[in-house]
């Protein structure tokens, strides 16, 4: 059995502002920081046997806030984690009323992030059996873990709330394919932490 830790990065300068940042690597704001640190806090009596993360420096950032407390850990960059690319909308303020599925020429759909996260289950089957693994991700591809592990179907990426900054779910993944979930979207070590900005919440999962 692996104990799969999957966690979402703090807020950053570009969620409070409404830009996509997709792959680009977005910077943590104020209160991403003070999330970052917040989970660190809440996970350090936690042992990990791996610590993955996206390689985008926003979630590079918020997982060296929980390795501090675990020097022990090497953080392995993991390009499958990164965030949805959405081309030509990376960088630039996202377009008024757009919704889910109006993305621009080239950007990955929600079954291109499912494959994506189905490639990584299959690595922690193959690499990590008997080990509690951390992975520090983005809110777009959480959203296809938990398709995935839920063991939905692709069309139902969408019907996910958004994955709160910092938020912690946990699987217990069997060898026979079984997936028993302990928590989804776990955020109360950030109860003390302010996460809005000019009056609404900026946590979406798209930004």
């Amino acid at each position: 059995m692996i104990e799969f830790w999957l966690i979402r990065h703090g807020e950053t300068v570009e969620n409070a502002q409404g830009i996509c940042q997709g792959q680009t690597p977005g910077t943590l704001n104020e209160e991403g920081i003070l999330q970052a640190k917040a989970v660190g806090e809440y996970l350090k009596e936690e042992q990990f046997d791996v610590v993955y993360s996206s390689d985008l420096l926003r979630t590079m950032k918020t997982t060296a806030e929980i390795t501090k407390f675990h020097p022990e850990n090497e953080i392995i960059p993991e390009p499958l984690l990164r965030e949805r690319y959405l081309a030509a909308w990376q960088g630039k303020p996202f377009p008024k009323n757009w919704k889910d599925l109006d993305l621009p020429e080239g950007a990955e759909t929600s079954d291109d992030l499912i494959e994506r996260a189905k490639k990584f289950i299959a690595i922690l089957h193959e690499k990590h059996e008997g080990q509690k693994v951390m992975a520090m991700s983005h809110g777009g591809l959480i959203r296809a873990y938990w398709t995935v592990l839920n063991g939905l179907n692709n069309s139902e990426y969408y019907n996910w709330e958004a994955p709160k900054n910092t938020s912690i779910s946990r699987f217990e993944l069997y060898p026979d394919g079984t997936v028993k979930t302990i928590v989804r979207n776990l955020a109360d070590h950030t109860k003390l932490v302010t996460v809005e900005a000019n009056g609404k919440n900026t946590s979406d999962w798209q930004l």
